[in-house]
């Protein structure tokens, strides 16, 4: 018996589709449709119901997925054991909030290219809510954002927290009260870039809000623009300085003393794990050891106690 048509098979029931079956499997939905009608010819039994819309298993389907699925996590850490890396193909689908898409996600999938050279990889820039949605829904193998989720078949692994500190143009830091110590009241009397409001990191702002009668708050989804604005002296930023190290050395970015201290940003490795994927677990391995690298290249305010 193929296990590729076992795999097809269980990533169908998983996705609710032979499309999405296909896209995971780098394949045609034909050729989905192809193992899945050999795999019925071979046990003599109709595994989905054809009558329905959508994707609905037999009797004989629901028996065999729970066999399915242990044939292929068999599969997959036997090849792992004998170290041969090099079989492991087809795509990873991952998702990852901008923090880390600018900083050390480069580092994170030149490591997993050097040791899965046959795999691929599907990147998703996205806020934490829509990725966490996107994992739960099994359209992502694993995703790296700034919360843990809670179901009990996702794995959790905090990776770092990184510390969130108010940024402003020299021009615009002119213009806040000379004592050292700036109280959100005084952030709060110039326009303040922030996160999409679905963001964790916009509660920074939210908590400290009330009664900032001139608030001002615009919202962007794109942090390079909000860099771009913060430079501009559009406004006050809330930035993660592991993001702008350079802005941060040039001068072209000031950091503010602010009470109360913004809260730090949470970053979760977070993976499925049903159906087992040996490359998802692989890559949050790596991901603890490039964001540690990434950090110690920058200035102590980078992480969170």
């Amino acid at each position: 018996m193929n296990v590729r048509f076992l795999e097809a098979f269980v990533w169908v029931v998983k996705l609710g589709s032979f499309k999405a079956a296909a896209e995971k499997m780098n394949t045609t939905q034909a050729g989905i449709s192809s193992r899945i009608a050999t795999l019925e010819e071979q046990f003599g039994v109709r595994l989905f119901d054809r009558e329905h819309r959508g994707v609905m298993l037999t009797y004989h389907g629901t028996e065999l997925l729970p066999h399915a699925e242990r044939m292929l996590e068999l599969q997959a850490r036997m090849v792992v054991a004998m170290g041969q890396t090099d079989a492991f193909s087809g795509m990873l689908r991952i998702g990852v909030i901008e923090t880390v898409a600018h900083t050390w996600l480069p580092d994170l999938f030149s490591r997993f290219a050097e040791r899965y050279p046959n795999a691929t990889l599907n990147l998703v820039c996205d806020i934490t809510p829509r990725l966490r949605d996107d994992l739960l829904r099994g359209t992502l193998d694993c995703v790296i954002l700034s919360e843990e989720i809670t179901p009990g078949f996702i794995d959790n692994r905090r990776i770092a927290n990184l510390a969130m500190r108010w940024v402003a143009s020299p021009s615009l830091a002119l213009r806040f009260p000379s004592r050292r110590l700036l109280s959100f009241a005084d952030i709060a009397e110039q326009p303040i870039i922030s996160f999409n409001r679905e963001s964790s990191v916009y509660r920074n702002i939210a908590q400290n809000a009330a009664g900032c009668a001139k608030l001002r708050v615009s919202y962007f989804s794109s942090i390079g623009a909000m860099v771009d604005l913060a430079r501009s002296g559009f406004g006050t930023a809330l930035l993660p300085p592991a993001v702008i190290q350079q802005d941060l050395r040039d001068g072209r970015l000031v950091a503010l003393d602010v009470d109360p201290v913004p809260i730090a940003l949470p970053l979760v490795a977070s993976r499925r794990l049903e159906p087992t994927s040996p490359l998802a677990e692989a890559l949050v391995g790596m991901a603890q050891t490039s964001c540690d690298q990434f950090l110690s290249t920058c200035r102590d305010d980078a992480r969170a106690p």
